[in-house]
């Protein structure tokens, strides 16, 4: 997900003008309701300009998302080659800073029902950095897999709910939330039995 993707400036701009024209169209309509034609006319681009560079509606938003992923992915692989971190606190309050950067594409990929995309992107991030997640718990391969799903579940499902509230909190203060639910959790089912039951 995270190669380097050389594309020329007619390109790249092609791609944010037509995805600024399918968010603002998005204010007024559905994305079932939206067509083609009315993309291409407020972008300004041409029905062969826009099958060179998307196969459908969705496909705008897709490249949005990857495009998000890639840049966040490059500066983090840039930011740990100099410093090394070792706190999980760093990689969630870094993500969550970068999402709340994005409103637009939140909004978006909300309205267009396509939130399983940064699911898909978060847990391919947790993959890149899955060391940075394991490196002090032995466990089986499959658990990792599980673990990692749950993961990048649960961290959309807490950025989702943020942004739709009105980003109340701080990306610092939710990523100590994030962290902190998942310790209670682990507490609860593995260091006091009595607080799940049987």
């Amino acid at each position: 997900m995270f190669e380097n993707e050389k594309i020329d400036m007619r390109v790249k701009y092609t791609r944010e003008w037509t995805f600024e024209a399918l968010y603002k169209l998005l204010q007024e309509d559905k994305l079932g309701d939206i067509k083609i034609s009315s993309i291409i006319e407020k972008a300004g681009i041409s029905r062969a300009t826009f099958y060179r560079n998307f196969t459908s509606k969705e496909d705008i938003v897709r490249l949005k998302v990857d495009s998000f992923y890639r840049e966040f992915y490059k500066d983090f692989v840039v930011y740990f080659a100099k410093n090394d971190p070792e706190d999980e606190q760093f990689l969630i309050q870094s993500f969550f800073k970068r999402v709340d950067e994005e409103d637009k594409l939140i909004d978006t990929v909300i309205k267009c029902n396509l939130e399983y995309m940064m699911i898909e992107g978060v847990y391919a991030i947790i993959t890149n950095f899955r060391e940075l997640f394991y490196s002090r718990v032995i466990t089986s391969k499959r658990a990792e897999d599980y673990t990692m799903e749950i993961v990048a579940s649960s961290a959309w499902t807490l950025l989702s709910r943020w942004h739709k509230t009105g980003k109340v909190e701080s990306p610092s203060l939710l990523a100590k939330i994030y962290i902190s639910a998942f310790r209670n959790i682990y507490y609860a089912i593995f260091k006091d039995r009595s607080l799940v039951g049987d």
